[in-house]
């Protein structure tokens, strides 16, 4: 009995670590440039979400950056736009996904030793949660209250 018990733990342990080395493996092949981006989805254009945003960090003076972090260049796939997000900066892109429909992406969020980290992948559970949280709180509310009252 004893021993048969023992074989079904084995069993369900293998089991376990075969799935857990098989989504380890997924994540080293992750696809596209950023694939541990968090996504949101606005249903409005692209123009409007970027307007939404320069109308936020006008207002919000905290969150914007020096011109040398501005994308500047209109042929690029992702408009990407960076914040400055408690004194750090932080990496979004967004693009259109239709005529009326952009996807925001948060990308990465610079530690304190300046080096780029993604989100979803280089902070651990809490902390990345904790980081989304806040970014969602504080830019993609604001970025929705702006569309809203644009819209009106």
């Amino acid at each position: 009995m004893i021993q048969k018990s023992k074989k079904s733990i084995l069993k369900i342990g293998g089991i376990l670590l075969f799935l857990f080395l098989f989504y380890k493996l997924g994540n080293a092949f992750a696809p596209g440039s950023y694939p541990y981006a968090e996504h949101y989805e606005f249903n409005y254009s692209e123009q409007k979400v970027v307007e939404a945003i320069e109308i936020i960090k006008r207002e919000n003076i905290n969150l914007k950056v020096g011109k040398v972090w501005e994308d500047t260049n209109p042929t690029d796939h992702w408009n990407h736009i960076y914040f400055n997000f408690h004194n750090r900066m932080l990496l979004t892109w967004l693009r259109s996904d239709g005529e009326n429909k952009t996807i925001f992406a948060f990308v990465s969020i610079q530690g304190e030793n300046s080096k780029w980290k993604s989100i979803n992948n280089d902070f651990g559970y809490f902390e990345n949660r904790k980081i989304k949280k806040e970014f969602e709180k504080e830019i993609v509310e604001k970025i929705k209250k702006q569309l809203m009252k644009s819209s009106h």
